[in-house]
């Protein structure tokens, strides 16, 4: 046994010997690892921003095509009666107006159309004749008329139906009376018009007053016993005639005719006092007193005034001597067609000359309605712009009128003003006859009237 374990021995000594000869390395140190540091937030990848679109800017709308429509302007006046002289050039100048602004072009091209209708000076027939326009068109736009009277019967009529009209009739009722509000003058109301007048003349009196009359202002009113004629009359006017000092002395009528005496007036006011007359009239109107006060030789013994359709060619028809018409002073809401430099007036001309007028008809009545169709003019377009042509209606013309507020039809040959409730002009010249026809010479220029609107 032993000798069996000697050997064993032997060998595992004599490999220890070899390995430590060799020099076997130890078991190495574990090489220190650093930290692991902790790994940073994930950040998610920007996205790709999408491209952005533009804002779609729309084009901007041009004005509308309206060829092949027709707009209708509606009126109606006196041919065959007492105002035939001063509403005849009225409906042709507004006729002619109409017609040039065809031939431009129209409206967005929608031609206008007048349809008009004679009333022979009576509100009975003009009353007819708004029935009978209405009753034909249910959807009337403008109605133009022509007088006081039939202004005042209709104005409530037109609020109803809401159909704004533009008058040459200036009476304050039709235009601000309780049951009014769709009624647009073309010039002051006569109250302010007799108010403006009166003031410049007490402002004057020292260089106006005839040679035997003393320092007060003595008014005689004498005219026609109409809605027109007695329009300057009102408890405003007579209470801001007191307040300047003027004294009413005698309120006289007479004929609308141009064959009315006018002596038995005259001669009242003499004995009464008066040293100023009023006439609320228009072509004969005027000039039946001026031809009478020159045949009583009391011409000098007056300064004579009128409401603004007295000064104007339509006096000479009916002057006795053209020298009569010297002196007379008026309210002048307008330019004169002497203003030849001013273009509206420039423009009125070329109608006037372009349609073959008669000389007679160059007058106040055909200027004023080539402005006043401006105006209408202008309302429809403003108008369409606001609620479009379907739905273009009364109403909204008359919202477009009262938009427009103070306005310069032709540019400044007439002076509108529908702003804050006002449906009249309160802007005017004076002017006397310091010649022959045509000879309208200004006095005083453009100026505020007082405003003597009806206080309801």
């Amino acid at each position: 046994m032993r000798k069996h374990i000697l050997p064993i021995l032997a060998i595992l000594l004599l490999t220890a010997l070899f390995l430590s000869a060799c020099g076997a390395p130890a078991t190495p140190e574990p090489t220190p690892v650093p930290p692991t540091k902790p790994p940073p937030t994930a950040v998610p990848p920007t996205a790709t921003p999408k491209p952005v679109e533009p804002t779609a800017v729309p084009e901007p709308k041009g004005p509308p095509d309206l060829t092949g429509e027709t707009i209708t302007i509606y009126h109606f006046g006196d041919l065959s009666g007492p105002y035939a002289a001063i509403t005849g050039p009225l409906i042709h100048g507004a006729e002619d107006a109409v017609k040039a602004i065809n031939e431009a072009g129209g409206i967005y091209g929608a031609q206008l159309e007048v349809k008009f209708s004679d009333t022979g000076g009576s509100v009975d027939e003009a009353v007819a004749a708004y029935d009978r326009f209405t009753s034909e068109d249910d959807n009337v736009l403008i109605m133009i008329m022509y007088g006081s009277g039939e202004a005042e019967a209709l104005a409530p009529r037109l609020v109803e139906d809401k159909i704004p009209g533009l008058s040459a009739g200036l009476s304050s009722q039709a235009f601000y009376g309780k049951e009014s509000g769709y009624t647009f003058g073309l010039g002051p109301i006569y109250p302010d018009q007799i108010g403006y007048t009166m003031k410049y003349i007490v402002d004057n009196w020292t260089d106006l007053k005839p040679e035997n009359a003393g320092d007060e202002v003595k008014l005689a009113y004498l005219s026609w016993p109409t809605a027109f004629g007695q329009g300057a009359l009102t408890d405003e006017s007579r209470a801001y005639l007191a307040d300047l000092g003027v004294e009413i002395v005698a309120e006289e009528t007479y004929d609308v005719s141009p064959a009315a005496d006018t002596t038995m007036a005259i001669l009242t006011a003499q004995a009464a006092g008066a040293n100023v007359i009023w006439t609320n009239t228009l072509a004969f109107g005027p000039a039946v007193i001026l031809n009478d006060l020159n045949s009583l030789g009391l011409r000098g013994d007056f300064v004579v005034a009128a409401d603004n359709w007295a000064q104007d060619l339509s006096l000479y028809a009916f002057l006795a001597d053209p020298a009569y018409g010297v002196g007379l002073i008026t309210p002048f809401p307008y330019l004169w067609w002497t203003d030849t430099d001013h273009p509206g007036i420039q423009y009125a001309q070329r109608i006037f000359e372009a349609n073959e007028r008669p000389a007679a008809e160059h007058n106040v009545g055909y200027l004023l309605l080539v402005a006043g169709v401006d105006i209408a003019k202008t309302a429809f377009e403003r108008a369409i712009d606001t609620v479009g042509y379907e739905n273009l209606t009364g109403e909204a013309v008359y919202q477009a009128l009262q938009e427009l507020g103070e306005y310069q039809a032709l540019g400044g040959v007439f002076r509108a003003d529908y702003a804050n409730g006002s449906r009249s002009p309160h802007e005017s010249q004076i002017r006397m006859i310091k010649g022959g026809p045509d000879a309208f010479t200004v006095i005083q220029d453009w100026s505020q009237t007082p405003d003597l609107r009806p206080k309801n």
